[in-house]
């Protein structure tokens, strides 16, 4: 079902909406004033308990699902506009299911599970280390949260850049719900329920279920159709159980699912000097040269491309967590979470984007966790606290296979690497443990009211354990020291013993401090240091056994970050709120991606930076100078450098910028809410954002064409709640409105293959979401 796709259908629509008002005004009927939102009640649990967002000594932002929805945000990609230092790209090489976060330039380009990332995304409190499958739907959440920074005290290691925490709605014991239904240009169609069904007085349910389609705007000539089209779906149960007044259980099932199409792309530099670009190397693969593809690709523009590979996303997730609260007295209740997820993971991309099979990737992964974390909280006088104790284990399988310089099979392009006559696959095997416990209190000054400490500690024990497979599709990759004499050559195991178990266990304290003044109604001073650690692991790319053995050292982190936090209202009733925060943190063995230009295929390995500093700051407000008008937006500023970076073969890397680490992220927004008839409905606003990036670095193997330029994006919507007086809303949204062109890196290997591809970012969308409560 495709919208309309001329601006006709949607100027109409706007123009209708926005004269209902006079015609009932002159009706004289009874007005509804604008209702403000409360920020009051914005709720966050970015210290394991819920407190309000002005209460925390921490950046942390809250965003709403009223928000999300008006800016029609269905995938975890679309935060990225939502708040400060927050960046979120596609995964290198990979698709557009599995995003790469990074907070405060801190972000991890290595996908496989032999790696974990520096920013941990949170489904509920169940973390989700691997990012395949999670750009699944946003739908039916209480809010978003992003923490900013450091979080390993109470969230765990490998968060030494933030987290990112969905929220699901919990069930209530009010009958309810909503059914949603959105259709927009490019053949855009979501629909989404929700019902909240209590089924005793103390046994509530709760059913949601999204699905999200469209036909994509990234067109292959060579296949005749979009290729990066949407088609997910997704379904949560949740069940609360409150067999007395003291115990509560609840348990949530989340499955998605994901039949789509990839991230798709096009080649935007070439590197006259590519392996596959001299006459002879061309001629046996029936390849024109990079330039000639180039000024094609560059007369079709970006979003369309002539790359003829049938690629494709193909993700299955299913995530189930059961939490119990018991509590002992009035001072003392105990939380245990226990949480399994399942994923399994199939797609297919071309890294190149060029009508000739030059890097075609197809990975596989499965992958199975479980964890179980058992918190205690107590009140002992004015001391606030928290201790417990974690476990986490998972066991996958994560396979990256690829061709490189195959012959050109013809305009149409095989829909698998292992269709072609010679393949390359790196397949490994994992099994990663973790072991914590941590305690932390807030203690509260008597004789200094207001003045408030927090310290926490915890240690963490990791454990891997890995079997590597690297080979062709004749001859195993690596070499094995096969008489364990260091002295002597190595040798070809062969198929038949081409594998090589590894082992390796880390262990590191992280902590946190904190001092924090409550110096007014609503406003907050604080002063905080924490220490921060990211396991480290194997790279699996390596011709020898000698190189697979070498490890990445863990990375730690310490920072200071100093914060206010205000809220300010006025006697004519304007509210103003202002929370700043800025930050200093010191980097030791920081762990980068980088690409070896030396062998075919290209590999990559993980090392460690020896030092780094990343320093900035954010700046979030509201203002609401009349109830009718509210001003919001947010600014953040990222300055990120490497002291000490001197990469295998010493050489000194220590100027390299960071990737994913823009200088200046801001946006603004205003929001309109008229007073209306009563007879008309509850509420009709109108509102507006700009957002703005500055251009940064898209890849730790810096070149001059690994560089994703500066964008903005102005975004329009309108809201019209319980529309005449019925339980339905009307909501139009144009996102992009000024059709911005702008891109995301796919892959870059300009040194050595000789090209640098680009997946485009969203064009102008817009739609019409009609939704139904009850």
């Amino acid at each position: 079902m495709a919208f309309n796709k001329n601006w006709r259908t949607l100027a109409l629509v706007t123009s209708a909406l926005c004269a209902m008002p006079a015609v009932a005004v002159a009706q004289d009927a009874p007005q509804n004033e604008p209702t403000a939102s409360n920020v009051d009640d914005i709720i966050v649990t970015a210290r394991r308990r819920e407190e309000r967002l002005q209460d925390v000594p921490l950046a942390v932002t809250a965003v709403s699902t009223e928000a999300l929805e008006r800016a029609n945000i269905t995938t975890v990609s679309g935060l990225r506009t939502q708040a400060p230092s927050l960046v979120i790209t596609p995964g290198v090489g990979a698709n557009k299911s599995t995003p790469v976060f990074a907070i405060r330039g801190q972000s991890q380009q290595e996908l496989t599970i032999l790696a974990d990332p520096s920013v941990s995304l949170y489904i509920g409190d169940i973390v989700a280390p691997r990012a395949q499958g999670a750009n699944g739907g946003l739908f039916d959440l209480a809010s978003v949260q992003v923490l900013k920074g450091p979080q390993g005290t109470l969230f765990g290691r490998n968060s030494t850049g933030g987290i990112v925490q969905l929220i699901p709605n919990a069930p209530t014991g009010n009958f309810g719900g909503y059914v949603t239904a959105t259709v927009g240009n490019f053949g855009t169609l979501n629909t989404e329920v929700a019902l909240n069904l209590p089924l005793t007085d103390t046994l509530w349910a709760r059913l949601a279920v999204v699905n999200n389609t469209d036909d994509g705007y990234l067109y292959d000539v060579n296949l005749g159709r979009n290729v990066n089209y949407t088609d997910n779906r997704g379904v949560r149960f949740s069940l609360r159980w409150l067999p007395s007044d003291t115990i509560t259980n609840t348990l949530v099932v989340d499955a998605f699912k994901a039949d789509e199409g990839g991230s798709g792309g096009y080649i935007r530099d070439v590197n006259p000097a590519g392996s596959f670009n001299s006459a002879p190397a061309r001629a046996a693969r029936n390849y024109p040269t990079l330039e000639s593809m180039l000024a094609d690709q560059q007369a079709r523009g970006n979003r369309t491309t002539a790359s003829g590979t049938p690629i494709f996303s193909r993700v299955e997730t299913l995530t189930i967590a059961n939490t119990t609260v018991i509590e002992l007295s009035d001072s003392i209740s105990i939380k245990n979470i226990a949480g399994y997820r399942d994923v399994s993971s199939h797609n297919y991309e071309d890294t190149d984007g060029l009508p000739i099979p030059l890097l075609e990737i197809e990975r596989r992964f499965e992958q199975d966790q479980w964890s179980n974390e058992l918190q205690i909280f107590g009140e002992t006088g004015a001391l606030n606290w928290i201790a417990g104790a974690y476990y986490f284990t998972e066991e996958g399988l994560d396979s990256g296979a690829s061709i490189t310089g195959a012959v050109d099979p013809g305009a149409i392009q095989p829909s698998s690497v292992f269709a072609y006559p010679s393949w390359a696959d790196t397949r490994v095997s994992a099994e990663n443990t973790s072991y914590a416990v941590f305690a932390q209190g807030t203690y509260a000054f008597a004789g200094i009211e207001g003045l408030s400490l927090t310290a926490g500690v915890r240690q963490n024990w990791d454990e891997r354990s890995v079997v590597v497979q690297n080979r062709t599709n004749s001859a195993c990759r690596f070499t094995t020291d096969g008489d364990n004499n260091p002295a002597t050559p190595e040798t070809n195991p062969g198929l038949a013993g081409c594998f090589l178990p590894l082992s390796v266990d880390y262990s590191e304290p992280t902590w946190n401090v904190s001092l924090d003044y409550k110096f007014g109604d609503g406003k907050l001073a604080y002063i905080a240091h924490r220490h921060g650690y990211r396991t480290g692991g194997y790279g699996a790319r390596a011709a020898t056994q000698a190189g697979l053995q070498r490890t990445f050292e863990p990375e730690t982190v310490d920072d200071i970050e100093l914060g206010v936090k205000a809220d300010w209202r006025f006697g004519n009733g304007a509210f103003l709120r202002t929370n700043l925060a800025v930050f200093y943190a010191d980097y030791q063995d920081i762990q980068r991606l980088l690409t070896d230009p030396t062998t075919i295929p290209v590999t990559t390995v993980t090392v460690n930076a020896q030092q780094a500093t990343i320093k900035g700051g954010e700046f979030e407000f509201l203002f609401r100078p009349v109830q009718s008008f509210e001003l919001s937006g947010f600014w953040s500023y990222t300055d990120a450098e490497f002291d000490e970076f001197i990469a295998p073969g010493n050489i000194d890397l220590s100027s390299s910028p960071f990737a994913r680490a823009p200088k200046n992220i801001y946006s603004i927004s205003a929001r309109y809410t008229p007073t209306i008839p009563a007879n008309l409905g509850s509420e009709l606003s109108f509102g507006a954002s700009w957002f703005h990036t500055d251009s940064y670095v898209d890849n730790d193997t810096f070149n001059v064409t690994a560089i994703s330029p500066e964008y903005e994006l102005l975004n329009l919507n309108m809201d019209w709640r319980n529309v005449y007086g019925t339980d339905a809303s009307l909501g139009i949204y144009v996102n992009n409105a000024l059709d911005e062109e702008y891109d995301f890196g796919l892959l870059n290997i300009y040194t050595s293959l000789g090209f640098n591809s680009r997946t485009p970012g969203d064009p102008r969308t817009y739609g019409v979401r009609l939704k139904y409560e009850f």
